[in-house]
């Protein structure tokens, strides 16, 4: 599915996909927005997907996932021991941009730690993120969450993530058309929460 370019394919994409993100006719994603923007850093696309995945089970949204990530990085004692940290991922790797708003102070403090074990703002955010994700804690959580829209509308896991990818897509879509048609113009990659 081509990527909306034009105000008239954002409305008939949100027309045509009101679906996305819903198991007969319920949403199974709740979030909200109220933090600070970040820009231009990309990370591994299945990281990026793992993190948003296991976020939407704690109802968090993007820019709150990132938020907690960066605080199980500020905690990870790896940080702070004498071992040398592996980069998360080659440069190459990081494809996939993870538009986010978290607290100025926790970015800060993560940021100038990262700075000082030779990581990018992208190695950063990617190992952050993978910490978040694999978290066992957070992937027990998921996993009740996960089950329970499987055994709720008699689906599989594979079919439940695929509708929360949606669901996020969706309103992120949504939310471009109405920026859209505030500014009377398409609205080109709008850093959403």
């Amino acid at each position: 599915m081509p990527i909306p370019r034009t105000i008239e394919q954002l409305r008939d994409f949100l027309e045509t996909h009101e679906d996305f993100g819903k198991i007969n006719g319920q949403e199974v994603v709740s979030i909200r927005e109220d933090v600070t923007e970040l820009r231009n850093i990309f990370v591994v696309k299945k990281t990026y997907n793992e993190a948003v995945l296991r976020g939407t089970a704690l109802s968090f949204s993007k820019s709150q996932t990132a938020a907690f990530a960066l605080n199980l990085f500020l905690t990870d004692e790896s940080i702070y021991s004498r071992q040398i940290i592996p980069k998360p991922a080659d440069p190459g790797w990081y494809t996939t941009e993870f538009p986010c708003f978290v607290p100025g102070n926790t970015y800060d403090l993560a940021l100038q730690k990262a700075k000082e074990i030779g990581f990018t703002e992208s190695d950063l955010l990617t190992y952050a993120l993978n910490l978040f994700a694999n978290n066992p804690g957070i992937n027990q959580i998921y996993d009740a969450y996960i089950e329970n829209l499987c055994k709720q509308h008699n689906v599989k896991a594979d079919y439940v993530e695929l509708k929360i990818l949606g669901w996020l897509k969706y309103q992120a879509r949504k939310k471009r058309l109405e920026l859209s048609l505030a500014a009377g113009e398409f609205v080109d990659r709008a850093k959403l929460p």
